[in-house]
């Protein structure tokens, strides 16, 4: 089996793009996350859009205590989001160099197991000549299951 006809075609984020280009791209392949590929061809890390917004726009200490907030929260004011500002700003410091990869010929047992290993629901499928084919995700191998055993 190769895990290739299971993962969804999507862009690679690169050096230099603009949060705006990859929340297009994002949106586009309906994937909050893509892999990030340095310049020298090689991918190296990831661009997730929950971590931009993250990092960018709740502060930490909301972050820690979230369970403890209420659905008002009127103390707590923070200054409004400067969407352009962000949207005009470069992915570049906001890669999370840890990758979840699979290559191609790796068992689907193997891919499972590696998305738990990362708490994560997606890999990234990228063969050993680097050549990135899409991400696999849990949802993906569902529909797959569901395509086998369709009655």
């Amino acid at each position: 089996m190769n895990l290739i006809e299971f993962a969804a075609p999507t862009a690679a984020a690169f050096p230099g793009m603009t949060v705006r280009e990859l929340f297009t791209e994002c949106v586009k392949a309906n994937s909050a996350v893509l892999p990030f590929q340095a310049a020298s061809g090689k991918f190296t890390g990831r661009a997730s859009i929950r971590h931009i917004l993250g990092e960018v726009c709740i502060p930490e200490a909301m972050i820690e205590h979230a369970r403890l907030l209420g659905d008002t929260i009127t103390a707590l004011q923070f200054p409004p989001i400067r969407e352009k500002e962000l949207l005009d700003m470069t992915i570049d410091e906001f890669i999370i160099e840890d990758i979840p990869t699979i290559t191609p010929a790796s068992p689907m047992v193997k891919a499972l197991a590696v998305m738990q290993s990362y708490s994560t629901s997606y890999l990234f499928v990228i063969d050993d000549e680097h050549n990135y084919h899409g991400t696999l995700s849990t949802v993906s191998l569902a529909r797959r299951f569901l395509d086998r055993n369709s009655p």
